[in-house]
């Protein structure tokens, strides 16, 4: 199985991401890993970490001499250079060079290129960023989570879709139950939008929908999967890390002024650790298509390759397209 990493992506490329493409090739024997990126640097790496001929051979360079800048137009970074390594990827992927993408460089770039040059699976209207929020003894996938700013019903009931099948295939949950994203558990509450949704899931009988849930409740052992529109999904995003940031600091100044035990603080961070998860699927593309943090190490990178893997030995792609048609013909009518 080939997989490509964007090995300049992120604030610790190109050593975060060849770490962990040495981490899966050690884990995974039936996996290969093509690394996208500027040869020289990537080489360089290779030399510092000691990779093995045996290594080496499975581990192909395929060039791109630009990345996106947090700063450069995502769309015109990648329309604009042929040699753009979020754009080299999504291309490996369309033309069936490699299986699955992970990429924790620009988001803006990366999902760009996934539109330009991946597309859409048979049936789906909008991609959508599925992320994992933890929670004890789990996690809560909430999709999306920025893709797409405006989404209609139809949208939340194939991320529905979609999450559950990535859950259960990455996340070994036989059964997630699957809840939408509002501002009160009750079925009055909640915009147009959310009341919709209400009433595809029940006209359509979505497995396990277990109603409305609220942000605080991604954290709890409400739903394994949890739907909203983009722009409600990454406001939610947003704020959590902020909370996350301004706990963690809070600990780390206390540790160091004796007020808090070090293993609590370690214990914390343990807990609400991203790189545990690898990153964030664009679900509805043509392939598994991991995206992620910037600050993501050699860990994330290794978890996000075996999400990739476990997403195409599961197939989840065409149990989507399978499930979508059978449970929505609509769906598959080819509206845009």
């Amino acid at each position: 199985m080939r997989i490509a990493i964007d090995a300049m992506g992120g604030d610790r490329a190109p050593a975060a991401p060849v770490e962990g493409a040495l981490r899966a090739l050690d884990a995974f024997v039936d996996v290969e890993i093509v690394l996208v990126g500027v040869e020289a640097a990537i080489q360089a790496e290779l030399d510092r970490l000691g990779a093995t001929p045996e290594q080496r051979a499975r581990l192909p360079i395929e060039t791109a001499d630009h990345v996106a800048a947090m700063g450069e137009d995502p769309v015109k970074a990648v329309r604009g250079n042929k040699g753009n390594s979020a754009r080299v990827c999504a291309e490996l992927l369309r033309d069936g060079s490699v299986r699955g993408v992970v990429n924790m460089g620009s988001t803006g770039a990366a999902v760009a290129a996934a539109q330009l040059w991946v597309g859409r699976l048979p049936g789906v209207r909008r991609p959508g960023i599925a992320v994992p929020f933890p929670r004890p003894g789990g996690a809560t996938i909430v999709v999306d989570a920025g893709a797409n700013p405006e989404n209609r019903a139809e949208d939340l009931f194939q991320y529905a879709i979609m999450a559950r099948l990535y859950a259960a295939s990455t996340m070994n949950i036989a059964e997630p139950r699957i809840g939408i994203l509002s501002i009160g558990e009750e079925e009055h509450k909640g915009n147009k939008l959310v009341h919709e949704t209400w009433a595809l899931f029940r006209e359509r009988g979505v497995k396990d929908f277990v109603g409305n849930v609220e942000p605080r409740e991604f954290f709890q052992d409400k739903a394994e999967v949890v739907v909203a529109d983009g722009f409600t999904g990454n406001v939610a995003l947003k704020a959590a890390e902020g909370m996350a940031e301004y706990l963690l600091g809070g600990l780390k100044e206390a540790v160091k002024r004796g007020q808090c035990p070090p293993e609590v603080l370690g214990g914390l961070a343990e807990r609400v650790d991203y790189a545990e998860y690898g990153g964030a699927p664009l679900l509805g593309v043509r392939g598994p298509y991991l995206i992620g943090h910037g600050r993501s190490d050699g860990r994330a990178f290794f978890n996000a390759v075996r999400a990739v893997r476990a997403y195409e030995e599961h197939h989840v792609g065409e149990r989507t397209v399978e499930e979508l048609a059978a449970v929505a013909p609509a769906a598959t009518s080819g509206e845009k």
